[in-house]
């Protein structure tokens, strides 16, 4: 167990719905005793040891699953299987020299707070996806973007929006991908990541959409398709949740180009990166 506990730091809005949005208690003492509760009902003996002990990391799972628990051991056990059994993406994880296409090719970007909500919002542009590329790497850089975001407290409380731009998506990448492929995917955001998915935009989806959604639904909960917001080419209609001047021009926003978006926040995962995995 990490020598320091957790303290409370957060804003006064920010606690209040925490605890009247996801149930954290108000004192400290009562959420850190949830906290130790969680750490000691994680069973080692079938995950292996958990893979941080601080209170910070514990108390995503919590927030999670609105200090539920049952749910939120699930989500932790999860979280632990799927990196036990998912070697091919949890190894570019931990080694992430070895996602250096997909850091240059620019597939995804996410920025802070950039929901109308306080919402931390990941950006897909899916046409630069390029012939080759491994989907398992893709997963990789996703569960890296994800780690690094819940490190700010703020998107723990406020959760998560995607945007996803599939204008000149090649479609027989997602086809060609294996089921069991896809139900690894869907397991580690689904059930494993402690993150709250807010809503899922869609923009320039076109046709292929209902052939995606009709690959997707096999895997996916009711709950996060009934979250998916197909927009078309009506940018606007993705502004009315997402802050038009954080977006770049190809989103119909008035922030920075996507590249240059893609530069800084690729710099802010290098941030995090070990010394010898440096890319």
């Amino acid at each position: 167990m990490a020598s320091e506990r957790y303290q409370c730091r957060l804003s006064p809005d920010l606690l209040e719905k925490a605890v009247t949005e996801l149930n954290e208690p108000r004192n400290n003492e009562e959420r850190l005793k949830a906290i130790d509760d969680l750490r000691e009902s994680f069973d080692s003996e079938t995950y292996g040891s958990l893979a941080r002990t601080d209170d910070a990391f514990i108390l995503r799972f919590l927030r999670a699953k609105k200090f539920n628990q049952k749910k939120a051991l699930l989500a932790l056990h999860n979280y632990h299987k799927v990196r036990k059994e998912n070697k091919e993406i949890f190894d570019k994880v931990t080694n992430p020299a070895l996602l250096k296409p997909v850091f240059e090719a620019g597939v995804i970007i996410a920025i802070d707070g950039a929901g109308k909500d306080g919402s931390c919002v990941i950006m897909d542009r899916l046409g630069k996806i390029v012939k080759g590329m491994d989907i398992y790497d893709l997963t990789a850089y996703g569960v890296l973007t994800t780690e690094k975001l819940l490190e700010n407290e703020r998107n723990q409380i406020l959760g998560m929006q995607t945007v996803e731009d599939m204008g000149n998506f090649n479609i027989s990448i997602i086809t060609k991908v294996s089921p069991v492929a896809l139900s690894k995917m869907n397991s580690i955001w689904q059930d494993a990541m402690p993150i709250r998915i807010k809503n899922m935009h869609v923009l320039n989806e076109g046709k292929m959409m209902d052939i995606i959604m009709a690959i997707v639904k096999l895997f996916m909960k009711q709950k996060l398709i009934d979250r998916i917001k197909c927009h078309g080419q009506n940018y606007v209609g993705v502004h009315e949740y997402v802050n038009p001047t954080m977006i770049p021009p190809c989103f119909g926003g008035t922030g920075p180009s996507f590249d240059d978006l893609v530069k800084t926040w690729n710099e802010q995962l290098e941030e995090d990166l070990p010394q010898d995995t440096k890319l």
